[in-house]
């Protein structure tokens, strides 16, 4: 008896096993051999097409809710400010290629209603490919049903469309990890830069990661695992004041999380603006990343930095290093009124007390062109990272070297001084 599969049924069976098939499924099976990609991504493009096409019609107003008008946003690494917290902003660049001519048009709009109009004449199979789109948008425009319904589609259609066709590259806005993976052909993302809300760990109380916060671990492990292809990686959680007991040694969640960000080949220039989740989690950087910078560094605590000292940092040649901004230093800092527990809930010696801060002692890190680190003795800091730095990089320019050395010097000099009123 002749062995049936999946490839001898007839083909008309397989048009009606596609119609079973959501799209992002569908755009998976036509990669897996020639004969699906023959056989289907006829049917997908049509089925797709009509969909975006209606789904156009829908948010300029074919459902009676014309979505709200869109303001200019600023290009900004990432968007958190309060004008924008408010306000419906958007902005799209974008390279428009007419195939019946041949011209390519950058252009930069806030209406996405233009975009639109061009999106549709590609669905039309009118010749027009929109590719390496970078889009900016505000809160309120993430959360509007009308965008989110928009967005779904476009994302369906750029899953039916090589990058030469179809592409949005760059994406920045007040996102969670869950809803841009919900929103976004993210396997297409070069850039990504996002600003989200974590909510608490747990508290004092309890070491243990809340569920909630579980659920937003896991969140970003996938979005890691769909974004193979990023390039720039800007991540800035928001997170208040809280309370924390030391980082427990085995949270699989977090162990799954480091194993998709160091899969990130491709990513070369990483930007991190708070601690994630915890501010003892330290997540290894991966190997490809050469220009690396930490923000509010004053949130993270000593096993945080103890084990920054110890990662190599294979190719890093760009380190910053910034801690809190003084308008944001009794917001915060905290150190100001309490400094017998570190950050993780770990007490602080009497040594670290005096000089307000604690020293690494060496650091791996080799391979530094350059080096800027914001120190302050008004944060709790590793006071001798500058001398660090200077003995293991050899390859720093000559005036980073000696700015370093006589910031490392004065910062040592008063920081022995205060253990020593500390000892008397």
């Amino acid at each position: 008896m002749e062995q049936i599969s999946v490839l001898t049924i007839p083909p008309e069976l397989h048009i009606a096993i596609f119609a079973f098939l959501e799209i992002s499924d569908l755009s998976r099976l036509i990669q897996t051999c020639k004969y699906f990609h023959r056989t289907a991504s006829h049917y997908l493009r049509r089925r797709i097409d009509g969909q975006t096409i209606q789904a156009i019609s829908e948010f300029q107003g074919g459902s009676g809710r014309k979505p709200p008008e869109t303001v200019s946003v600023e290009r900004a690494p990432f968007i958190q400010d309060d004008y924008f917290d408010y306000r419906f902003a958007l902005g799209l660049d974008f390279t428009a290629v007419d195939a019946g001519n041949g011209v390519s048009t950058r252009r930069s709009i806030h209406d996405i209603n233009v975009f639109l109009e061009l999106v549709g004449m590609g669905a039309r199979a009118e010749g027009m490919s929109i590719k390496d789109g970078a889009l900016y948008m505000s809160k309120p425009v993430s959360k509007d049903q009308s965008f989110c319904a928009l967005f779904r589609a476009l994302r369906d259609f750029s899953y039916s469309r090589p990058a030469s066709e179809f592409s949005i590259t760059s994406l920045t806005g007040q996102l969670s990890a869950t809803r841009t993976s919900q929103l976004f052909d993210t396997h297409k993302l070069t850039k990504l830069s996002l600003s989200f809300k974590q909510v608490d760990w747990h508290g004092r109380e309890n070491p243990e990661p809340s569920p909630r916060t579980l659920d937003d671990i896991k969140s970003l492990t996938e979005l890691f695992q769909k974004s193979p292809n990023l390039e720039v990686l800007v991540l800035n959680p928001v997170m208040e004041i809280t309370e924390f007991q030391p980082l427990p040694e085995n949270v699989p969640a977090l162990e799954e999380l480091t194993k998709s960000f160091l899969a990130l080949k491709k990513v070369h220039t990483l930007d991190v603006r708070v601690y994630l989740f915890h501010p003892s989690y330290f997540i290894p950087v991966p190997e490809g990343v050469k220009v690396l910078s930490f923000y509010h560094v004053n949130l993270y605590s000593k096993a945080w930095w103890t084990q920054f000292s110890k990662f190599p940092f294979k190719n890093v040649e760009h380190l910053d290093v910034f801690p809190s901004e003084d308008e944001f230093g009794y917001i915060f800092a905290r150190d100001d009124y309490q400094t017998e527990f570190d950050r993780d809930g770990t007490a602080r010696t009497a040594e670290e007390i005096a000089m307000k801060g604690y020293k690494l002692g060496d650091v791996e890190m080799r391979g530094l062109k350059t080096f800027k680190f914001a120190d302050t003795d008004k944060l709790f800091l590793p006071r001798d990272l500058n001398w660090c730095i200077l003995k293991r990089n050899e390859g720093l320019g000559e005036d980073v070297k000696r700015a370093l050395i006589q910031k490392s010097g004065e910062q040592l000099d008063e920081a022995i001084e205060g253990g020593r009123r500390q000892s008397m």
